[in-house]
């Protein structure tokens, strides 16, 4: 009797009657869904601004370009130390040194390579 009823209750759910004010309720909806949309951009732009200003001061107020800074002069010093034990003199030519900007830019313009490589093969599928 319970399985009667179960597939009499999926039935009336299933094939529910259109109701007659049904159009006016999504129209109020959609009203609803486009309502206020510029607001709510304006707010969550100004908060994007508002903490991208709290990071910046954080990040001034620490000292923490100053600190890269140093730790960038220490990191060439120690590539021009090492480099230069490992690495013959006549490899590179002459007048240009092999500090970690070089590295950085060698690896940075390997990555843009496999990136077009990449590209190209999508491309080609």
């Amino acid at each position: 009797m319970s399985d009667g009823f179960e597939f009499g209750l999926e039935r009336m759910f299933a094939d529910s009657p259109a109701m007659g004010d049904s159009e006016l309720f999504a129209a109020r909806v959609m009203d609803k869904l486009d309502r206020g949309w510029t607001a709510r951009r304006f707010v969550i732009g100004a908060m994007g601004v508002a903490g991208g200003m709290v990071g910046a001061y954080q990040v001034i107020s620490t000292d923490a370009v100053g600190h890269l800074q140093a730790l960038g002069v220490q990191s060439n010093a120690y590539l021009n130390q090492h480099l230069g034990e490992v690495i013959p003199t006549g490899l590179a030519p002459n007048g240009i040194g092999l500090d970690l900007q070089t590295l950085m830019m060698i690896g940075a313009l390997a990555i843009a390579a496999a990136g077009f490589g990449l590209v190209r093969l999508i491309r080609e599928i």
